[in-house]
Protein backbone atom coordinates (compact mmCIF):
# COMPACT_ATOMS: atom_id res chain seq x y z
CA UNK A 1 0.00 0.00 0.00
CA UNK A 2 1.51 3.36 -0.98
CA UNK A 3 1.57 6.55 1.07
CA UNK A 4 -1.89 8.04 0.73
CA UNK A 5 -0.49 11.56 0.21
CA UNK A 6 2.44 11.18 -2.18
CA UNK A 7 2.04 7.64 -3.54
CA UNK A 8 5.53 6.50 -2.47
CA UNK A 9 5.80 2.77 -1.88
CA UNK A 10 7.05 1.42 1.41
CA UNK A 11 10.34 -0.48 1.43
CA UNK A 12 11.58 -2.99 3.95
CA UNK A 13 12.97 -1.38 7.12
CA UNK A 14 16.53 -2.07 8.21
CA UNK A 15 16.82 -5.38 10.07
CA UNK A 16 16.00 -4.98 13.74
CA UNK A 17 14.54 -1.48 13.33
CA UNK A 18 10.86 -0.55 13.25
CA UNK A 19 9.39 0.96 10.11
CA UNK A 20 9.32 4.77 10.09
CA UNK A 21 5.98 4.64 8.24
CA UNK A 22 2.79 5.35 10.21
CA UNK A 23 -0.73 4.11 9.80
CA UNK A 24 -3.89 6.03 10.48
CA UNK A 25 -7.46 6.63 9.38
CA UNK A 26 -8.72 9.14 6.84
CA UNK A 27 -12.48 9.18 6.19
CA UNK A 28 -12.79 5.78 7.95
CA UNK A 29 -10.22 4.16 5.64
CA UNK A 30 -6.91 2.84 6.94
CA UNK A 31 -3.95 4.48 5.22
CA UNK A 32 -0.16 4.45 5.37
CA UNK A 33 1.81 7.68 5.69
CA UNK A 34 5.48 7.93 4.72
CA UNK A 35 7.92 9.69 7.08
CA UNK A 36 8.17 12.73 4.75
CA UNK A 37 4.38 13.28 4.65
CA UNK A 38 3.64 12.46 8.30
CA UNK A 39 3.98 16.01 9.73
CA UNK A 40 1.65 17.47 7.07
CA UNK A 41 -0.80 14.56 7.37
CA UNK A 42 -1.41 14.97 11.10
CA UNK A 43 -4.22 17.44 10.46
CA UNK A 44 -5.96 15.02 8.08
CA UNK A 45 -5.83 11.88 10.24
CA UNK A 46 -8.82 10.91 12.40
CA UNK A 47 -8.31 11.28 16.15
CA UNK A 48 -9.47 9.24 19.11
CA UNK A 49 -12.33 10.97 20.94
CA UNK A 50 -10.97 9.81 24.30
CA UNK A 51 -7.22 10.53 24.15
CA UNK A 52 -6.85 12.57 20.90
CA UNK A 53 -4.33 10.07 19.47
CA UNK A 54 -3.97 9.58 15.71
CA UNK A 55 -2.82 5.97 16.22
CA UNK A 56 -6.07 4.39 15.03
CA UNK A 57 -6.46 1.11 13.16
CA UNK A 58 -9.45 -0.35 11.39
CA UNK A 59 -10.22 -4.03 11.85
CA UNK A 60 -13.28 -5.37 10.05
CA UNK A 61 -16.06 -2.95 11.04
CA UNK A 62 -14.33 -1.54 14.12
CA UNK A 63 -11.84 1.23 14.77
CA UNK A 64 -9.43 0.81 17.69
CA UNK A 65 -7.12 3.36 19.30
CA UNK A 66 -3.70 1.81 19.87
CA UNK A 67 -2.99 4.16 22.77
CA UNK A 68 -6.08 3.93 25.01
CA UNK A 69 -7.73 0.85 23.41
CA UNK A 70 -11.07 2.60 22.85
CA UNK A 71 -13.05 0.66 20.24
CA UNK A 72 -15.93 1.95 18.16
CA UNK A 73 -17.85 0.83 15.10
CA UNK A 74 -17.01 2.30 11.71
CA UNK A 75 -19.15 5.30 10.87
CA UNK A 76 -21.52 4.49 8.02
CA UNK A 77 -21.66 7.63 5.89
CA UNK A 78 -22.28 7.12 2.16
CA UNK A 79 -20.47 10.38 1.40
CA UNK A 80 -17.29 8.81 2.79
CA UNK A 81 -17.50 5.62 0.72
CA UNK A 82 -14.59 6.55 -1.57
CA UNK A 83 -11.25 5.34 -0.19
CA UNK A 84 -8.56 7.87 0.68
CA UNK A 85 -6.15 7.16 -2.18
CA UNK A 86 -4.01 9.87 -3.73
CA UNK A 87 -4.53 10.72 -7.37
CA UNK A 88 -0.94 9.67 -8.05
CA UNK A 89 -1.66 6.13 -6.79
CA UNK A 90 -5.07 5.70 -8.46
CA UNK A 91 -3.71 5.52 -11.99
CA UNK A 92 -0.36 3.85 -11.28
CA UNK A 93 0.07 2.20 -14.69
CA UNK A 94 3.79 1.71 -14.02
CA UNK A 95 2.99 -0.60 -11.13
CA UNK A 96 0.44 -2.51 -13.22
CA UNK A 97 3.04 -3.02 -15.97
CA UNK A 98 5.63 -4.12 -13.40
CA UNK A 99 3.23 -6.70 -11.93
CA UNK A 100 2.27 -7.98 -15.39
CA UNK A 101 5.94 -8.38 -16.31
CA UNK A 102 6.70 -10.24 -13.06
CA UNK A 103 3.75 -12.58 -13.61
CA UNK A 104 4.87 -13.27 -17.16
CA UNK A 105 8.38 -14.15 -15.92
CA UNK A 106 7.08 -16.43 -13.15
CA UNK A 107 4.53 -18.16 -15.36
CA UNK A 108 6.95 -18.44 -18.27
CA UNK A 109 4.68 -16.69 -20.74
CA UNK A 110 7.14 -14.01 -21.75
Amino acid sequence: MPCYRCGARQGDPEPGKPSPWRQGLVREHQVLVCPDCHPAALGELARCPRCDSVRLVRRLDQVECLDCRLTRTVLADPAEAEPAVPASARGDRGLAAEVASALARVLGTQ
